[in-house]
């Protein structure tokens, strides 16, 4: 979807759906700090709907707060993901929710979330003159 993602070799994907376990389906993503994005796949239509990025690196070059898994699994706009995700699929008739994510900080790789999350919502912003639908 985005070129500028391309070079994040550790990078995957799973899919959320009604009855799923959140923590069970994103049990492969790596506590590593990156971006991720969410495509909502509804009525035979794909959307994407969020970017978003984990923590952040202090000064002293430690990264604080929580890596991919830690913040997909933590809370969403107050509630718990689970809840969240659920909340959302309900109330847009969602069939599944397809959620990116790459490492973009390790031993390949310097690029700080934050810059890279930037990157990509003033890209989605220039073609659609818009953020998207979840990003607030």
């Amino acid at each position: 979807m985005f070129d500028e993602l391309k070079k994040y070799k550790n990078n995957g994907h799973f899919f959320f759906s009604k009855g799923n376990i959140f923590r069970e389906v994103s049990k492969d993503v790596p506590n590593l700090p990156g971006v991720f994005y969410v495509l909502r796949l509804a009525k035979g239509k794909v959307s994407l709907v969020y970017i978003g990025k984990t923590g952040t690196i202090t000064n002293n070059e430690t990264f604080k707060n929580q890596g991919l898994k830690d913040r997909l699994n933590n809370i969403q706009k107050g509630i718990k993901s689970q809840e969240f995700f659920e909340q959302k699929i309900n109330e847009e008739d969602i069939d599944a929710l397809d959620i990116y994510w790459f490492v973009t900080l390790d031993n390949k790789n310097e690029d700080l979330p934050r810059f890279v999350e930037g990157l990509l919502l003033q890209k989605l912003f220039d073609f659609n003159g818009r953020l998207p639908e979840w990003n607030v």
